[in-house]
Parts: structure tokens; sequence; C-alpha cells
């Protein structure tokens, strides 16, 4: 009997002893805020990444504990906690070194290769992970509408390959001219990688393209375990073309991907409204080579920006979506995932999903920035995610 109780004893006092950390992430010499900081626990398979305001937040940490702070253009930082105070980090820019940037004109080209010949010894291995995603629609700087769920997913090098919603909300201002974008996360997903192969709509660096671009390397960054080349890929072809320029962030002595940056022009989107000029998307995907043996999807941030003329009036939504796989777990492999498909609507995907007031109060994966605060808050005051559209 002294054994159980001993056992229970120590069950408990290890999930008593389980924190909650929030920080911030900034420049040490500039204290502007640091977005897409991976921050890990380190030894364990707990991690995040910062928002756009420098924020995160780590559940489920036991103290003591030792965090580890990379972002390819600052210094690897790695610190003991012992408390769960509010954390207040600053990080060293990296030094950048430009002498040798002109030197070898084909060296982009190069390094580009050897990364995608290295990221495609892996194309077919699968991984899986717990993942949060929101979606904010804006019209003109005014927050309209938002998505948020939780997902189970399994993806590789390439995108996402399937998913399972476990919780979702939504909520919508019926106040003025809205829009909605009905299935941005296809879109998240399709691009939550660093290996485009094999893509039959626009033009996509590949081995078999990188002659389509031309191949620059910019910088190079310095860090202690090898220089970090930060490659540019700008399409040669007809500007009308739907193509998409990519920004690699490339280990000189590894060939992995760390960074990769993305500006697609000319989308071939249909939405109910006159068009002023194509659509165009930008994202940042950053991946975490810690405990895989090649960077796999950390986190991607999409934004998609529209220039529409409706109701004898201009308009310019901006759909901002955020995916952070917070946390690598291989024995999701045996559940049964749905299939990648554009044609599945993310409002029938979150209506399929019956509200939780209680799992979204103070979860603390659900980090917002000032103006997803806000318009959270907002939304919650009238319990619109209850009712799923506000409606006063």
């Amino acid at each position: 009997m002294r054994k159980y109780f001993l056992f229970f004893l120590l069950i408990f006092g290890t999930i008593a002893h389980a924190q909650i950390i929030q920080g911030k992430v900034v420049d040490e010499i500039s204290g502007e805020p640091i977005p897409f900081v991976s921050i890990g626990v380190i030894g364990t398979n707990n991690s995040t990444v910062t928002n756009d305001a420098g924020e995160f937040v780590l559940k489920n940490i036991i103290l003591p504990a030792k965090l580890r702070y990379s972002h390819v253009s600052y210094l690897l930082l790695e610190s003991e906690i012992s408390t769960a105070n509010n954390l207040y980090v600053k990080l060293k820019a990296a030094a950048i070194n430009l002498k040798t940037v002109t030197i070898d004109p084909y060296r982009g080209e190069r390094l580009v290769k050897a990364a995608l010949e290295k990221t495609k010894e892996f194309e077919k291995e699968n991984f899986y992970g717990k993942a949060f995603y929101r979606q904010l629609t804006t019209i003109d700087g005014k927050a309209k509408q938002i998505y948020e769920l939780f997902y189970d997913l399994k993806f590789n090098v390439s995108n996402v390959e399937g998913w399972i919603a476990k919780q979702s909300r939504f909520a919508e201002s019926n106040e003025g001219i809205s829009f909605s974008m009905s299935n941005q996360s296809y879109l998240t997903f399709l691009l939550a990688g660093s290996l485009f192969e094999g893509r039959k709509m626009g033009k996509y660096v590949s081995l078999k393209t990188l002659k389509d671009f031309e191949i620059t390397v910019e910088r190079y960054i310095e860090q202690k375990e090898q220089d970090v080349a930060v490659v540019s890929c700008k399409y040669k072809g007809k500007k009308k073309d739907f193509y998409t320029n990519f920004t690699y962030y490339i280990g000189v002595d590894d060939s992995k991907i760390y960074r990769l940056e993305s500006s697609a022009f000319n989308l071939p989107l249909k939405v109910n409204a006159t068009s002023k000029m194509p659509p165009n998307v930008t994202t940042v995907a950053t991946f975490n080579g810690a405990n895989t043996p090649i960077p796999v999807l950390e986190s991607i941030s999409t934004k998609l920006f529209l220039h529409l003329s409706t109701r004898n009036r201009s308009i310019s939504p901006v759909i901002n979506s955020m995916l952070t796989v917070y946390q690598l777990d291989k024995n999701l492999n045996t559940q049964n995932f749905t299939e990648l498909n554009k044609k599945i609507q993310d409002k029938t995907v979150v209506e399929s999903i019956a509200y939780n007031p209680d799992f979204w109060k103070n979860n603390p994966i659900v980090k917002q920035t000032a103006l997803e605060d806000a318009f959270i808050k907002m939304m919650e005051s009238k319990s619109a995610f209850g009712t799923m559209i506000d409606t006063q």
C-alpha cells in the first residue's frame, strides 16, 4: 500500500510542478520584437514559435528547465529558467558577411540545388504533430472574421498531406462589407514545405526549373555551427504568369533549409467581386531539425492580399493565417487523416465540431497579437463564438 501511495504522490508532485511559461523575444540592440523564433525545451519534444509580436507560450514545463532560442538571423541562445514569470529574452544579431557574395556567380544555384537534393532524399518520410491554426481577415485594416482550429497533422517536406480537426471556433462581424476566404487553410497546407517538385500549376523553384530563375546569394549569416546562406530566386519569365519568387536560408555545410520565404504572384483565384489587380500571397516558413534527420515544418505564416471593387467601392482584404506545429508525436500515425483537398470548406469543418468554450478559455497555445486579441475579446463579449456569427 505504501508503494502505491508513493507512486501516486510522485505523479501528483510532477503534475503540480508543471508550469505555463510566457515570454517575449526582442532584438538586443533595437528592442524590436522578433517573430518566428524557435523556442524548445531541451531534452523534450516541447517547442513553439514566436508570433508577429515576438510573444510565445510553452505549456507543461517542469521547472527548472533549459530553453533553446534559435533564429537564422540571430545567435543561438540557451538559458536555464527556474520561474514561470513572464520572460523577456534578448537575442544578439548574427554577423553578416557580404565579402564573398559576388566572387562566384554560380554559388547560389549550387547551394539551392544541393539543398533540394538533400531534401528530396526524405520526400517519402512522413511526420506527425499537433498544430494550431488561426486565420484572421481584415478589410482596410479592420478585423472582420477569425477561424481558429487545433489539428493533428500528417506532413512531409513538401506539404501537409492530411489533417484531423480536433477543436475549432469561428466568429464574424457583420458590420459593413464582409469578405470570406473559404479555404485558405488548403493554401497554407499546400505551401507548408520546402520541396515543390511536381507542382502542376504555376512556376516554382525545383530541381527541374532552376534555369528559369535568377539565383543570387544575398548574404551569409555567421552562426556558431555553420554559416547560413541567404539565397534569392527570382523568376525570369513573363510577369503575367502565375509564379513564385523564393528566398532560401541554407546551411552552407549541411545543405539543409532552415527558413523559406516566398512571394507568389497572379494567383488563379476566383472571388465574387471585380479584381482590380491579380491577388498575391507571401509566406514565411520555418523548419526545425533539432530532433529529426531533416528540418521539418515548425510554422508557416501566409498573407493573401486582394484588391477588389464591390458595391461601387474599393476594398483591400488581407487574410492572415498562421500554422504552428507545437508538438511532434509519431504516435499520431494510427489515425485516419483527411487528405488535402481544395474543395473542403474551412467553415464546414469548423461547424462540424461542437464549440467548447471551456477548451478555449485561457488555453496556453492560443496566443494572439494585439489586433487579434482585441477582436477576439470583442467577439467573446458578444458570445459570437457560441452563435458562430455576431448578429448584434
